[in-house]
């Protein structure tokens, strides 16, 4: 998992040419006036889905993970938790690939958060289950766009 400022988007370039591309739409792109939905960045390879929703309780929420895809994901507006863990430590897989890359978790024995405002993402790896979405001491609206690079 990695967690900065897109302002420092270029650091993670070395990473690979579909994170650089997504990474560099975010920097590019203004993110807030996009209207909800999936754009292709590069087919299937690399998309951009933009969201807004109210961020939810911990009890709301699922821990997940994906095996095709790497996920950035860039708040634009708004402040949100993400809980973080090695997909070791979750327990209750139940898996829905590959029809929706989506692995969901029912428990974990050791958590982090990451807080990410506005300007800030996170590269969440197959390895890393997480769970976004959470309210940041009380609900508030959130606008993010989740790049799905392709590995």
């Amino acid at each position: 998992m990695i967690y900065d400022a897109l302002k420092n988007c270029e650091t993670y370039f070395p990473l690979g040419e579909r994170i650089q591309k997504g990474l560099e739409f975010l920097r590019e792109t203004d993110i807030k006036n996009l209207a909800v939905g999936k754009y292709e960045i590069d087919g299937e390879k690399i998309f951009v889905l933009i969201q807004e929703y109210e961020t939810k309780l911990l009890s709301e929420c699922k821990w997940e993970s994906h095996k095709a895809y790497i996920d950035i994901q860039y708040v634009a507006d708004g402040c949100e938790r993400i809980c973080v863990a090695n997909i070791g430590a979750l327990t209750g897989a139940e898996d829905c690939t590959p029809a929706k890359d989506m692995i969901y978790y029912e428990e974990c024995e050791f958590v982090n958060y990451i807080r990410v405002s506005a300007g800030e993402f996170a590269i969440l790896f197959p390895q890393d289950g997480h769970m976004p979405s959470l309210v940041d001491g009380s609900r508030a609206k959130v606008k993010k766009a989740v790049v799905k690079v392709l590995l």
